[in-house]
């Protein structure tokens, strides 16, 4: 009976998801065209005389976070051409990390190995689970919390630990309910895995994703596990 119950219970998470997905890639679908408007409007306004140099910095990253949003889309309407291609993690983790210090008052700090991470799959499916879940952590941890992001290599695998000081799941800001659910089926498209726990040491929540290692691919050494890397 019970055997039963989980099954029924994994059938209609399954439905909820594949429900979501529909209405996202239809959201999706509905701003293509103006995230499309908004790159040529800044990069227009990018090589205009006169531009000054602080003016185009600006611009260039607001180019940069749409150039992301669009290849999020991207990823979720049409299979990518370079689903199989190698990723470099610590590409993606910088690119996220990036875009916090942007948006977000709180500390967000990395930790572990750095260099020499290559995973393979998709790099903007990897990109939107990583924001799916640190996304999570910061509305946890609130706009004077700590998140903190760990990097360890296994055998075959790269783990990301994602930790925060807020008050754990189920107590923190209400969202949506189903970042981590669609997250997880899109990790498992690439052969990858979340898992969920309490926080070590931090009070919060610590939400856990697995990628694939590319074959091969040599890695160095961070500080380890416990030395601060880089904080934003």
């Amino acid at each position: 009976m019970a055997e039963a119950s989980m099954g029924n219970r994994g059938y209609a998470d399954d439905r909820v998801c594949e429900q979501v997905e529909e209405l996202v890639r239809t959201a999706l679908h509905e701003i293509r065209q103006p995230v499309a408007a908004v790159l040529a409007l800044a990069e227009a306004a990018r090589g205009l005389d006169g531009t000054t140099p602080e003016v185009r910095s600006y611009l260039d990253q607001i180019i940069a976070q749409v150039m992301e949003v669009s290849g999020a889309a991207a990823s979720v309407l049409e299979r990518p051409e370079n689903a199989d291609s190698p990723v470099d993690v610590d590409e993606v983790l910088d690119s996220v990390l990036d875009a916090y210090a942007l948006t977000w008052s709180g500390t967000l700090t990395r930790r572990g190995c750095v260099g020499g991470l290559w995973s393979t799959g998709d790099r903007s499916t990897i990109r939107r689970c990583l924001v799916n879940i640190v996304d999570n952590a910061v509305r946890a941890a609130g706009p004077a919390g700590r998140v903190q992001i760990t990097v360890h290599r296994g055998a075959r695998s790269a783990w990301v630990l994602v930790e925060d000081d807020g008050p754990g799941f189920g107590r923190g800001p209400s969202g949506t309910g189903i970042g981590l659910p669609t997250t997880r089926r899109a990790l498992q498209g690439i052969r990858g895995h979340l898992s969920l726990g309490a926080g070590s040491g931090m009070g919060g929540a610590c939400v856990a994703m697995s990628l694939p290692l590319r074959a091969g691919a040599g890695y160095t050494d961070g500080p380890g596990l416990g030395g601060a890397a880089r904080t934003g």
